[in-house]
């Protein structure tokens, strides 16, 4: 069977933006072959023909209304010679749970939904500074809580390559939106896998950077630990532009060749059926680097899902944040038991909420525990790296394959980066024979997001 083929191809005619990338778009401008108002309706007429119409794949929730407005202010600091940001012109769409101002902010839930930040969230202040255009908002997994992409507000987001098929979550929306060349790139968030995991179901690059990298302020929240905001597009180097933006760092040096020292953990390469079908062609990639000179070992750690699961703390914090979240929001509901209370939610997600606001914890003692937990994993895997001086971790983004629409969806290797705190990449490594689409993972130590980048373009190469 050959690969999927991308459901969103080009319009008929000229298609000045699909599969184009952020400096191809950044030269055009330059040259003055295209301007940003181009870019802006040129990414509308791809929305307007896939997204709601054609295969219907529903990955954006709300437009900007103001988006031709700010690329005509783009286009005129241009002829005018004014400095231009990395970003300058760029039009973005952005997770609905990120604050923009004059958008909707609603987590994908109905009793959100009006919900209108009066402030931008910090990463959207960079990216436009940055000179991004602020193109709309996509969908998620309501309130951030699955993997499934479905929520009250905009019910299903269908995967890029197959409309039967879920996207993955809860950034599901802006990984179709990226495959799909709705933007140039988008912004997600990943508390346990939200980024990676859609990232590899539809073959494009996904970035969970160090905790703490950058501020989560003006994010709705899941679970403040565990919290991050990263970029996701369809190339390496879009995906470290945005980084460069987002973490306030300069442009990414390519630094020297190497010999690069890869463990394989063992333990997420999943034994049977499609996770065996997975883990070959993972393997068969890593084979292909290791040709190319890097040294690829195995190693062996406990990492059972029941372990990871014991170390993840969002179960302890996520109705107390919501609820500070909601306090001033000038919405019907103020807590998480009014939203159960007054059905808002999907009932495919319904079950979940009400389990995490029965979640009792007096005196934070179960949380300490949890996060006890967690340190504890991490320190024994930075020893397993320190003892096998490795560079880099490698394993598949998700073990099996995407699940039909309306079905539960098994969960990525995604809670080990996360409840360790560790930066985390999802490299798109192409179809199985039987056409599942894969991704590799690659963990570093904190603050290696630059190394990913430099391994993932010599594995690329």
């Amino acid at each position: 069977m050959s690969a999927p083929r991308l459901l969103a191809g080009p319009l008929p005619g000229s298609d000045p933006v699909f599969g184009r990338g952020i400096a191809e778009l950044r030269s055009a401008m330059a040259a003055g072959a295209l301007s940003a108002m181009d870019l802006v309706r040129a990414y509308l007429a791809r929305i307007a023909a896939h997204d709601q119409a054609g295969p219907a794949l529903n990955a954006v929730i709300a437009l900007n209304s103001q988006a031709l407005a700010e690329a005509a202010d783009r286009d005129r600091e241009r002829q005018r010679g004014a400095a231009l940001g990395p970003l300058h012109g760029i039009p973005l769409l952005l997770k609905d749970n990120i604050d923009t101002v004059g958008m909707p902010a609603t987590a994908g839930s109905l009793a959100l939904a009006g919900r209108r930040p009066q402030r931008d969230a910090d990463v959207v202040r960079r990216l436009r500074e940055a000179g991004a255009v602020v193109l709309g908002k996509t969908t998620m997994h309501e309130l951030a809580c699955g993997i499934t992409n479905v929520s009250s507000l905009s019910g299903r987001t269908r995967n890029a390559y197959d409309a039967a098929r879920v996207p993955g979550g809860s950034s599901g929306g802006s990984a179709v939106a990226v495959a799909s060349s709705f933007a140039a790139a988008a912004i997600g968030t990943d508390t346990s896998g939200s980024i990676r995991i859609p990232a590899a179901f539809n073959q494009v690059w996904g970035l969970r950077p160090t905790a703490g990298r950058y501020s989560n302020a003006g994010v709705v929240p899941l679970s403040p630990t565990l919290d991050t905001v990263g970029p996701m597009a369809r190339s390496l180097a879009d995906i470290s532009a945005l980084w460069s933006v987002m973490a306030g760092q300069g442009e990414d040096a390519r630094g020297a060749d190497r010999a690069w020292r890869i463990g394989t953990l063992e333990a997420f390469f999943g034994p049977a059926g499609a996770e065996l079908e997975v883990s070959r062609h993972v393997r068969a990639a890593l084979a292909g680097w290791q040709a190319e000179g890097a040294q690829i070992q195995p190693v062996a750690l406990a990492l059972e899902d029941a372990r990871l699961t014991a170390a993840n703390v969002t179960g302890h914090e996520f109705r107390d944040a919501l609820a500070l979240c909601l306090r001033d929001a000038g919405l019907p509901v103020r807590s998480l038991t009014d939203i159960l209370d007054g059905g808002y939610p999907h009932p495919e997600v319904a079950p979940l909420l009400r389990e995490r606001d029965a979640l009792r914890d007096p005196d934070g003692s179960a949380r300490l525990a949890v996060l006890a937990r967690a340190q504890a994993l991490r320190d024994e895997l930075l020893t397993a790296m320190d003892q096998g001086q490795l560079d880099l971790l490698a394993y598949p983004s998700v073990r099996g394959a995407p699940t039909l629409l309306g079905q539960a969806q098994r969960g990525g290797n995604g809670l080990l980066a996360a409840v360790t705190g560790l930066p985390a990449l999802s490299v798109p490594i192409g179809f199985t024979p039987s056409g599942i689409p894969v991704g590799l993972e690659l963990l570093g130590r904190a603050g290696s997001e630059r190394q990913l980048f430099q391994a993932a373009r010599r594995f690329q190469a």
